[in-house]
Parts: C-alpha cells; sequence; structure tokens
C-alpha cells in the first residue's frame, strides 16, 4: 500500500473554512471541517476563518509536537507571503504548510 500523497501549497483561500460561524450571524450554522495538512513535515489539520471569534486566524492541530507550534496552535497574527508559508506572530518567525489534496 502506498503512503504517497499529494500537497498543494497552503494559502489563505485554500485553507479556508467553506462554512465559518461568526458571532455577528443571525442564523446559526455549524463549522466545516478542517482541513487536511502537512506542516514542517508533521500531519495535521488546520483552517483559517473567524473560527466562532471577531477576526480572522488560523488554527492548527498536529498529530506530532511541533517545537514551535506544540500540537495545538492559533493565532491571528499570519501572513501568507509566499504560499505554503505562514508567516506568524511579531518575531519573524514561520513555518511551512502544504494542504493535502490526494490521500490514498
Amino acid at each position: 500500500m502506498s503512503t504517497d500523497i499529494t500537497t498543494e501549497p497552503g494559502t489563505e483561500e485554500n485553507l479556508r473554512l467553506v462554512s465559518d460561524p461568526h458571532p455577528f450571524d443571525t442564523v446559526h450554522q455549524p463549522p466545516s471541517s478542517f482541513h487536511p495538512v502537512v506542516v514542517d513535515g508533521i500531519r495535521g489539520l488546520a483552517a483559517v476563518g473567524s473560527l466562532g471569534g471577531y477576526s480572522t486566524r488560523i488554527a492548527v492541530e498536529l498529530e506530532a509536537e511541533h517545537p514551535d507550534l506544540g500540537r495545538e496552535f492559533a493565532t491571528k497574527y499570519f501572513l501568507f507571503d509566499t504560499p505554503g508559508v505562514v508567516k506568524w506572530g511579531h518575531d519573524g518567525k514561520s513555518f511551512s504548510i502544504q494542504k493535502i489534496i490526494d490521500n490514498p
């Protein structure tokens, strides 16, 4: 059995939630699922959206501990300058992110 996966560089657009509840919504909607990703070589899930808050943020849940992000990470201080690279925080840190588009 092959474990090869097909990915594309993560971007704010392709990681955005399809259904993203917001506190200003007048009708409740359940959030859509996070997208499967690889972050610095670690598999996990990620999404961009308000995620129930008032501002856009990125959230990542990883299968293994990441040295900077831990297993769960979220911030509203992020930027995709280059597809596949997320700059975050105020100290010039970044991580690579690939969206899994085919997972046999």
